[in-house]
C-alpha cells in the first residue's frame, strides 16, 4: 500500500496544472472530399451541423481535392479534422509532418 501511494504522489502533484480547461471550440474546420463519400453524406444532409449547433459549434467544409491536399490544409492549421487515404497519411507520418489519424478511408 505504501508503494502505491509514493508512486502515485508525483501523478497527484502534476494533475492540478494539467486541469486547466481548453477554450471553448466556436467552429469545427473539415474536408470534404469526392474520394470520401462519409464526408459528401455528412455535408449533403447537415448531420453534423444540426448536432454540433445543440453545443453552439459552426460547422465550416473545406473542399480538398485529394488526400494530399486534405494533409496540406491540416498542416497548415485550415482544417481541424481531414480524410486521407491510407498511404497518404503514412507517407506523412514517415516525413515527420504533424498529424494525428482521426480517420482513414479506404477501399
Amino acid at each position: 500500500m505504501q508503494r502505491r501511494t509514493l508512486l502515485s504522489l508525483p501523478a497527484a502533484l502534476a494533475l492540478p496544472g494539467q486541469a486547466r480547461a481548453a477554450d471553448p471550440v466556436k467552429e469545427l474546420r473539415l474536408d470534404y472530399a469526392t474520394y470520401s463519400p462519409t464526408s459528401l453524406v455528412l455535408k449533403k444532409f447537415g448531420w453534423l451541423e444540426d448536432d454540433l449547433k445543440r453545443d453552439g459549434i459552426a460547422v465550416k467544409w473545406v473542399y480538398s481535392a485529394g488526400s494530399n491536399r486534405a494533409l496540406e490544409y491540416l498542416n497548415a492549421g485550415s482544417l481541424d479534422i481531414g480524410s486521407s487515404a491510407g498511404l497518404a497519411a503514412l507517407l506523412a507520418k514517415a516525413t515527420g509532418t504533424p498529424i494525428r489519424t482521426p480517420y482513414i478511408i479506404s477501399r
